[in-house]
């Protein structure tokens, strides 16, 4: 691909995440947002449903290889992704029809399609981050990706204002989820259509996918096998608090919409705001090193929610470090860490191995949570000004758990 393409392959990605943005803040669909939670309550999600709707992105993403072993045939990574995004974006207004189900089964069906649509966004994901490293400069991927991590982060401040603004709006039901979900699709096939535009190397025609190459990626010792495996540990103990902090808000802190776009909002600000600054701190300091930094402060937020308050002031500070530490650093740095040690042959399978050996993890740590809370679920006492119940035990529990790993991964070293 000449460097010309490249530039204006980079430029249309820009662009295409913009639209992926707002289709992401209307919906949820790159793993669940606070709007989403919310579809789920009033569609009359029990605590376990709620532990399996959060699990659902992570299933979705542990059975991706199977789905990219179904698309072997295909040559272009870009018409691969183009399908799969066309197949889920565009689509996902349909959850809102579940609502007409009887009650007993709705929230079981809307788990259904969330999980095929989370499927094939999952299934895009190893294409596009290979399909993104053969245009993006590996020595300057931090400050690329951070500036359009800003980019995309200034879209979704208005996004997430006017979808919380809409539901409260129109009511909080049928209507205004269905409003929301239809402005999130609409955006999801301008998304699709950015694909169309974006520059591929047509030099390359063999298969996107070959299943056996996971496997040889897997066996090769090395960084790439280490990163995975402290990888897997570290999500199954971030995944152990589940949706339960924003389902905290929502029933015990009687939070509203406006209340949580505006959170959503404080976030992303943030999120976007530090991009760019772990961005070139990556590029300076080592993307492994940085995101052992992000981790040990993203443990510390798991105690902060359990020794969380109702007071607006104090879920703001909390949200603003979400986006500081989590949004704008461990994010980042998991996946330009990932582009830095990922062997030089087969690296769509490796990206899909890696995707899927951690969210098997993450799978597995929302499952647990879900039983642990619904188990806990008599659990009620007064410790100082703190009301103790099962949510407020699970993040004790993802606290002490992300801790434990953290301390190992600071053992590690990493070459990049």
């Amino acid at each position: 691909m000449e460097n010309y393409q490249k530039i204006h392959a980079r430029r249309i990605s820009i662009i295409e995440g913009t639209f992926a943005t707002v289709w992401g803040q209307f919906t949820g669909g790159f793993g669940g947002n606070s709007y989403l939670t919310g579809f789920f309550l009033w569609l009359g999600a029990s605590p376990f449903m709620m532990s399996v709707y959060g699990s659902v992105f992570a299933l979705a993403s542990l059975l991706q290889p199977f789905s990219l072993a179904l698309a072997r045939r295909f040559t272009s990574k870009k018409k691969l992704v183009q399908v799969l995004v066309w197949a889920s974006r565009p689509t996902f207004f349909t959850l809102i029809f579940t609502a007409f189900i009887k009650s007993g089964l709705r929230v079981w069906v809307a788990i259904l399609i969330l999980f095929f649509i989370g499927l094939m966004t999952s299934t895009a994901g190893a294409p596009w981050q290979s399909w993104m490293s053969e245009i993006v400069d590996m020595r300057t991927r931090g400050k690329y990706f951070g500036m359009r991590n800003f980019i995309t982060g200034a879209v979704a401040v208005p996004s997430a204002l006017l979808a919380g603004y809409i539901l409260d709006a129109l009511g909080k039901g049928f209507l205004a989820f269905a409003v929301v979900f239809i402005i999130g699709s609409v955006s999801g096939a301008f998304d699709a259509y950015m694909f169309k535009l974006q520059d591929e190397d047509v030099t390359k025609r063999e298969p996107v996918f070959n299943l056996p190459l996971v496997l040889e990626a897997l066996k090769i010792p090395g960084d790439y096998k280490k990163f995975l495996i402290i990888s897997a540990f570290w999500n199954f103990s971030a995944a152990l608090i589940g949706p339960y902090p924003v389902v905290m808000l929502i029933d015990d802190f009687k939070y509203n919409y406006a209340m949580l776009g505006f959170l959503t909002v404080i976030l992303t600000i943030f999120s976007a705001l530090f991009q760019p600054l772990w961005g070139k701190l990556g590029d300076k300091h080592g993307f492994f090193r940085m995101l052992k930094l992000a981790l040990l402060l993203q443990t510390m937020l798991a105690f902060m929610w359990f020794i969380a308050v109702p007071s607006m002031y104090y879920v703001m500070l909390l949200y603003a470090l979400i986006g500081t530490i989590v949004m704008a650093g461990t994010l980042p740095m998991t996946f330009n860490t990932l582009m830095g040690i990922v062997p030089t042959f087969g690296k769509t399978e490796a990206f899909s191995a890696f995707t899927s050996i951690t969210s098997a993890s993450t799978f597995l740590g929302n499952i647990c949570s879900g039983l642990i809370v619904t188990m806990l679920s008599q659990v009620n006492f007064v410790m100082w000004i703190w009301d103790v119940n099962a949510y407020r035990v699970i993040f004790i529990i993802t606290f002490i758990a992300r801790l434990l790993v953290v301390s190992y991964m600071f053992h590690l070293s990493i070459r990049e």
